[in-house]
């Protein structure tokens, strides 16, 4: 029987060696497995912190733009408010226009206007009271304006009030008044 358990003892020998070879090679999988693991969730961890980067990297730069965006519309408007005050200050400046000064736009304007026989000219409330019933041939209107004039051909109103005037110029004015202001 000692050769058989000789070859008994052997066979365990045998089959011990070959398990802890499987346990081995086992283990040896399972390190190489969670190595790969450990890589791959690692470049996924690489691949999602970059993404994020460059996600606030966009962020910041679509926040700076709006800011700027922000920021020239806020100048643009304080620019347009500055240039229509200029316009209003002119409007209001040709309502206390000296009455010679007052008297040679009228007549200049006359020149360029149809003036027939049964004409009205309105004047303002001041230099009404100043021209009487006529104002250079021209009968003068019960009725007032605020600046300027304007020309009554019977149904017809030619306005030459100041801030119709410079309401008609403005647009093609603007960007001058902008250049003088803010260059």
């Amino acid at each position: 029987m000692s050769n058989l358990d000789n070859i008994i003892d052997e066979i365990l020998q045998d089959a011990e060696n070959e398990s802890k070879k499987v346990v081995e090679d086992a283990k040896s999988e399972v390190a190489v497995l969670v190595g790969k693991t450990e890589s791959e969730a690692q470049k996924k961890v690489d691949k999602i912190i970059e993404k994020a980067k460059v996600e606030a990297t966009q962020s910041k730069e679509r926040i700076i733009s709006n800011s700027s965006l922000t920021a020239r519309d806020m100048v643009l408007v304080a620019k347009q408010e500055m240039i229509n005050k200029v316009f209003e200050l002119t409007k209001e400046k040709l309502k206390t226009l000296n009455h010679d000064d007052y008297l040679k736009f009228v007549e200049n304007s006359l020149k360029a206007l149809e003036v027939r026989e049964d004409s009205e000219i309105i004047l303002t409330e001041n230099e009404k009271k100043l021209a009487g019933e006529k104002l250079f041939g021209i009968k003068v209107a019960d009725e007032t304006v605020e600046s300027g004039f304007s020309l009554k051909n019977g149904k017809i109103i030619l306005n030459n009030e100041f801030s119709s005037l410079i309401d008609l110029v403005k647009e093609d004015l603007e960007q001058e008044v902008a250049d003088k202001l803010f260059s």
